[in-house]
């Protein structure tokens, strides 16, 4: 594909934008490894962002600039055809990504972004997925702490255990471990765009409630439900265990996985995903206090009144995030537990850990996302022979687990016992 440019960074003032223009900076320079620009609605705003990358590179000052509104389709498909790759970072995509889509199918342009939207993915499925496959484009939604280490972490236990028993995990279970870091702006923003656009929404309503939203009617339907709502005791880790706020879009992506690899996982695969919390007493009540928060936000982002004090007052809004000391000391750990059978139908297990030394909801998962973009717009012929509304596992596979191993990210697995 002779393009002008291997990716666009599209929403690059906002402040994951702002730090997924960093990381490109810092790690591929400009014009060497990588030919890259940024875009968005605002000149001024994107001038003002390459002197502040001055800091890093003064040939930051020479990032090239394009002008688009993600209203007026004619300015996107402008964008999309000087480049190879469009990484986005503007959220609600509900709000904001519908028409982006649109411009790189029709231009024959790669595209990934950080959305944690299922009724957005939902409708890019419905919309654009044939379309995409025919025109041999990879769409891949969800790049960030949402849902690369699930899916990732889903797949590398499953073709662990395909090589090793020549099964894969009937049962998969995510724990989501110890973490420093916290909410993005714009992740609050898409949940309160999605509550409130669902209180009038029925079909909306209807695929929140869909623990496999984002497969068709005619596609594997397995018998997982919406997920652990209450506080339990873990025996494979010795740990507490309650409801992950995340497992809502993550699980629905891993599920998505399994149609899109041809039910490499089975036909009775399950997946789930829990946030852990230590052994004791005092932990169990901690975990339960936890549980009550999340209901309580829930009823908040239900109440008009109190969800406009809560975004006027209370919570950080879109384009707000971190120091970067914080986002620099942020961490997070995941583990991945598989259960299957082997051929003598006796049980194995396989167990994965996922370690990330940045915080997961900025500096994280400015990395996820560029080295998505990295693969759809270097490693084209690496990876997996598929087109189409992809997840990450199914559309960028094992070589983006190797090309975030190689920047510092830790992927193991092994048999458990």
């Amino acid at each position: 594909m002779n393009r002008k440019f291997d990716i666009i960074l599209f929403g690059a003032t906002g402040f994951t934008g702002r730090l997924v223009a960093e990381y490109f900076l810092r790690e591929y320079g400009l014009k060497k490894s990588l030919n890259w620009g940024i875009a968005g609605r605002d000149r001024k705003k994107l001038e003002e962002l390459r002197f502040r990358l001055k800091s890093i590179t003064k040939e930051a000052l020479k990032i090239p600039i394009l002008i688009g509104d993600s209203h007026q389709i004619n300015s996107l498909n402008k964008i999309a055809k000087q480049t190879k790759v469009i990484c986005t970072t503007v959220g609600p995509f509900m709000k904001y990504g519908m028409l982006l889509v649109k411009a790189c199918i029709d231009n024959k342009t790669d595209y990934c972004d950080i959305t944690g939207e299922t009724p957005f993915i939902r409708t890019n499925i419905e919309s654009y997925h044939n379309l995409a496959v025919k025109n041999e484009i990879r769409i891949v939604h969800c790049c960030g702490y949402d849902s690369i280490p699930s899916d990732l972490g889903c797949l590398m236990v499953q073709n662990f255990s395909i090589q090793s028993f020549n099964n894969p995990c009937e049962k998969v279970l995510f724990y989501a471990g110890k973490t420093k870091g916290g909410f993005s702006g714009g992740t609050i923003a898409s949940m309160i765009n999605i509550t409130e656009k669902s209180k009038f929404d029925k079909k909306m309503r209807t695929v929140l409630k869909d623990p496999y939203a984002l497969n068709g009617q005619d596609e594997w339907r397995g018998h997982d439900d919406l997920g652990q709502k209450d506080i339990k005791w873990d025996s494979n880790l010795g740990v507490w265990t309650g409801p992950f706020i995340m497992a809502m879009i993550n699980t629905r992506i891993v599920r998505r996985t399994n149609v899109l690899l041809n039910l490499k996982y089975g036909k009775n695969f399950s997946y789930q995903e829990v946030m852990t919390f230590p052994n004791g007493y005092l932990n169990k009540i901690r975990a339960k206090f936890f549980r009550l928060g999340l209901g309580f936000i829930q009823k908040i982002l239900r109440n008009q009144i109190l969800c406009f004090i809560l975004k006027k007052y209370i919570l950080p809004s879109s384009g707000q995030g971190p120091s970067k000391s914080v986002r620099e000391n942020g961490f997070f750990n995941v583990t991945v537990i598989g259960k299957g059978y082997r051929g003598d139908g006796t049980l194995f297990k396989v167990k994965g850990d996922i370690y990330c030394d940045k915080d997961p909801g900025y500096a994280g998962t400015a990395k996820m996302l560029g080295e998505s973009a990295i693969c759809l717009a270097l490693y084209k012929k690496e990876l997996p022979n598929s087109y189409g509304v992809l997840t990450p596992a199914a559309g960028l596979g094992k070589i983006l687990i190797k090309n975030l191993k190689q920047k510092g990210m830790k992927f193991n697995v092994g048999i458990y016992n």
